[in-house]
This record gives structure tokens, C-alpha cells and sequence, in this order.
């Protein structure tokens, strides 16, 4: 019934029962598996609708754009339905059509959902105070996702930032075939987890089998999505925000494809860096270093009592993780119920979220209830430490390999190297003019073209070996962490055994 009342409202409701889905871990698993047809089984839209928008977009029927065009949707959402296409050249494409007149729909849905928010808060339903900040990002988002051209941009911005991983795949736009309401992407040719969770609850076994058959495993495709978005956030500060099962595709062997791009989120260097410490915390069950972090993401209201929250969370949050055989940290509960209790807490004793954190942690709770429906009880423990650890790893080479960094290295290193010569050079004569008469003191002139000579030998060979370091870097693996440092290493060897070479030439040809 409330599916039903949902799916007749349509629009912003229709988005609302899609998270509704993901959380099996707050509502009954029957609501949760009933909501999974308003992720990409909505009420088509009439072939004539779907031809005026072709019409009003592009000018041209379908027919006279692609080769091929099935008016029957593939998938029916809450803003557009998507069909399968062929362009001239034989390529299998899929085309996105917004439904007629959805932003009006849009902007009465977004009204009422803000009075169900607030209807929520007079009565104190606190179990659903988690969807307020849904609430207000749909919001915020939805102007973005109602302009297909947006979306097509998102899609080629998070495509360039995936090139290289070999378990993330962004279709290509076709810009030529892509307006405010039309777009037009290249076609990945795999089931939704919305049809595969559709397959579990009808126990259809042989089309399962299929889907083993060409390597899939639950477990390792949960935590490739998990290593994804947490790659994608950290790394680039730009993800998918909007990963519900109709929006990611199985493709053989356990490779992740992605459509739907209307909702991405960014974060600053800065957002990331908060973040990085608050999940580490999380994953580690360190609830000090935690409310710390969470401090560092958060805005206090005048008047927040933080000793007080902190001996609150103190008595919730052990119940959060439980000790395992080898005394590494698991997970009792979801991330979904952790984050409510933090939203709970920070309510009570006046603390906020930052809107750019509530982004992030909406998709997380995404992510969390794909993890919950898909593969339950997966160990994401150490997904999250190994995310952090690579995002601190990559901000270590980026500063050690920045310009800036390298030319202040250089400089340091050929003007010390210089020094260091030069003195031991002196040492030398000193030691020298108690034993035989003074050397022929050389000019100014000829003194500072030998400072000179050394500063760009040293200078050169630096450069050398960097080139050396870059090649070595591609035949052998421990080279790879700090190609860089390496590099100097091997650059200070050899500049103070070239100035040792030169001083013993001196010595010899005086003798």
C-alpha cells in the first residue's frame, strides 16, 4: 500500500521510497523489498511523450537519429525512463528520456516533503530524523539532476578520474545526442542490483548460476563498491551520490558500472582530510579519537554541552563493535545505525553536521544499505583502514613529487652539496700550509667560476639521476613508494663521489 501510494505520487516520492529500500536495517524487510520497484519499475511514459521530447530536444524522431530504437523502456524511474538504442555506426547506446513536466511535479513534492519533515519533528519520531538531512540534500540537488547536460558532465568527470581501475567502469557520453532531457550514453550490457536482489527474493536459481558463471560474487562486488566510493571521495573528492541498486551494474568479473550520474557530490582538501580521520577512528573503535574527529566535521550551536555528549557516546558506542578472535575491530551494528546515534547525540547536546559532510555521509548510508542487502555481515573494517591509509599514502608522494617540493629539495641539495666540498677543500689547505709553502692564491675570478663549475655539475647530475629514478621506477616495485626520495638518495651518492673524484685530482696533480 505505501509502495502503491508512492509510486501514484510519484517524483520526489518516488526518490523518497527508493532510500526507503536500502534500509533494512530500520523498517520491515517486506517494506524494504516492495520499495525495490520504484528503483527502475515506475509507470512508463507513453511512446507519443517520449517522441515529443525527441521532437522538442533534438528536432528529429528517434528514428531518424538512431539505427535502432526501442520505444519499450529498459528501466522506469522517478524523473526519466531509459531505452536501448543503436546509433548509425552500429553502436549500442542507452538513452535517457525525462518524463514531461517532472521539475513542476518536483517542486510540489519537495513542499510536502518538508512538511512530512516537519511533522516528524513535532511528533518526535527520532527513528526517522535521519531522513531531515535526505530531505534537505534532495533538495539542494535536485535542479542538477532535473538538466540532463549536467549529468552527462558528471558522467565524463567521474569517467577521466576512473581510467586505470580495474573494477570501475563510467560509460562514455555521446554530446551530440545529449540535451537538457535527452541523454545519450554508451550501453553496459549487465544486470542492476536491483534485478539481481529481485532474483533472491523470487529464488530464481538459473538466472543466479548465470551470473557466477561469468565470476560474480556477492562479497567481492559489495567491497569493490565499498573501495570505489571511498577511492572516488578521498582521492578525486568527487563521487557517485546516488547508489541505490538500480544506479550500479554487474559486468563480468565483478566489475562495478555505474549510470545514473544526476547526483555527485565534491569535497575539499580539507573536508577529506576531517573525513579521513573520523572513519579511521570509526573503523578502529577508537571513541575518543572519534569524537574528536567528529568535532573537527562538525558546527556547535551556542551553548553545546560537548563534555556531555562525549560521556554519552563513551556508553553508546562500545555497543557498536565487538572484539574478534585475533583482537581486530568488527562491527556489531550498520554504519547506518552509528550515524544515527551520532545525529541523535549532536541534536541533543547541539551539535551539527557541516553540509558538505552530510553529502558524503548520505551516500554513505547508500553504501551501507547495499552492503546490508547484498552481502550482510561483510568485514568492512579493513576496507575502511585501507581506503585511509591510501589516501594518506597518495597525499605523502603528492607533496614529495610537487614542483614546489622538488625545486626547494634541489636547491637545498646543490647549494649543501657545494658547501660541503668547498669546506672539506679548505680543511685540506689548512692542513696543508703548516707543511709547504702557500699554494698560488687563485683569483676572485677563477674561485668563483670553480663555485660555479661545481653548482652546475651538481646541478646536472641531480638531474641525471632523477631521469635514472623514473626509469628504475618502472622496473623495480620498491622504487614505486617514494620514486622521488629515492632519487636524491642516489643523487647525493653520486654528486659527493664526483666532488671526492675532482678533490683527488687536485691533490694529485699539485703533487
Amino acid at each position: 500500500m505505501l509502495r502503491e501510494a508512492l509510486e501514484e505520487l510519484g517524483g520526489a516520492f518516488g526518490k523518497f521510497g527508493q532510500g526507503l529500500s536500502l534500509q533494512v536495517d530500520m523498517l520491515p524487510r517486506e517494506y524494504c523489498d516492495e520499495m525495490l520497484t520504484l528503483l527502475d519499475s515506475m509507470p512508463p511514459i507513453p511512446p507519443a511523450d517520449v517522441e515529443q521530447v525527441f521532437l522538442s530536444e533534438l528536432g528529429a524522431a528517434p528514428r531518424d537519429l538512431f539505427r535502432e530504437f526501442d520505444y519499450a523502456p529498459i528501466a522506469s524511474a522517478s524523473i526519466g525512463q531509459v531505452h536501448r538504442g543503436t546509433l548509425k555506426d552500429g553502436t549500442q547506446v542507452a538513452i535517457k528520456v525525462q518524463r514531461p513536466g517532472i521539475d513542476q511535479v518536483f517542486e510540489r513534492d519537495i513542499q510536502l516533503l518538508r512538511n512530512l519533515v516537519r511533522l516528524i519533528e513535532f511528533l518526535r519520531l527520532r527513528r526517522f530524523y535521519i531522513f531531515r538531512e535526505s530531505v534537505t540534500e534532495n533538495t539542494a540537488w535536485t535542479r542538477d539532476e532535473l538538466d540532463y547536460r549536467r549529468e552527462a558532465a558528471y558522467c565524463q568527470f567521474l569517467g577521466d578520474n576512473a581510467v586505470g581501475s580495474a573494477v570501475e567502469r563510467i560509460p562514455k557520453v555521446y554530446w551530440e545526442l545529449t540535451t537538457a532531457r535527452v541523454l545519450t550514453l554508451e550501453f553496459l550490457n549487465g544486470p542492476s542490483l536491483a534485478q539481481y536482489l529481485r532474483m533472491v527474493e523470487e529464488k530464481n536459481e538459473t538466472a543466479i548460476a548465470g551470473l557466477r558463471a561469468q565470476g560474480f560474487d556477492r562479497s567481492v562486488f559489495t567491497s569493490n563498491i565499498i573501495t570505489n566510493f571511498l577511492r572516488d571521495a578521498f582521492r578525486f573528492g568527487a563521487f557517485h551520490a546516488d547508489l541505490h541498486p538500480a544506479n550500479v551494474l554487474i559486468l563480468p568479473g565483478n566489475v562495478v558500472g555505474y549510470v545514473d550520474f544526476g547526483i555527485v557530490a565534491f569535497l575539499s582538501h580539507d573536508a577529506r582530510r576531517r573525513l579521513a580521520q573520523w572513519v579511521l577512528a570509526y573503523s578502529q573503535g577508537d571513541i575518543s579519537g572519534l569524537f574528536e574527529a567528529h568535532m573537527g566535521i562538525s558546527l556547535q550551536e551556542e551553548g553545546a554541552d560537548l563534555p556531555g555528549m562525549l560521556r554519552r557516546l563513551e556508553q553508546i558506542a562500545p555497543g557498536w563493535y565487538q572484539q574478534s578472535a585475533f583482537g581486530k575491530v568488527r562491527f556489531r551494528v550498520t554504519f547506518t545505525t552509528a550515524l544515527l546515534d551520532f545525529l541523535t547525540l549532536g541534536r541533543k547536546y547541539g551539535v551539527s553536521l557541516r553540509r558538505e559532510i552530510v553529502r558524503y555521509l548520505r551516500s554513505s548510508l547508500m553504501v551501507d544499505g547495499l552492503e546490508a542487502r547484498v552481502a550482510p555481515g561483510l568485514e568492512i573494517a579493513e576496507l575502511l583502514r585501507h581506503a585511509v591509509e591510501d589516501y594518506e599514502l597518495e597525499q605523502v608522494r603528492r607533496t614529495i613529487s610537487s614542483q614546489a617540493t622538488t625545486l626547494s629539495i634541489l636547491t637545498e641539495l646543490v647549494l649543501w652539496l657545494d658547501w660541503g666540498t668547498g669546506g672539506l677543500v679548505r680543511s685540506l689547505r689548512a692542513r696543508e700550509s703548516f707543511q709547504s709553502p702557500p699554494p698560488v692564491t687563485e683569483t676572485p675570478v677563477g674561485g668563483h667560476a670553480a663555485r660555479l663549475q661545481a653548482r652546475t655539475l651538481g646541478a646536472a647530475l641531480v638531474w641525471v639521476v632523477i631521469l635514472l629514478a623514473f626509469g628504475l621506477w618502472h622496473c623495480f616495485p620498491p622504487w614505486r613508494t617514494f620514486p622521488f626520495l629515492a632519487g636524491f638518495v642516489v643523487a647525493f651518492v653520486l654528486i659527493w663521489t664526483a666532488n671526492l673524484v675532482r678533490l683527488l685530482r687536485r691533490m694529485v696533480a699539485a703533487k
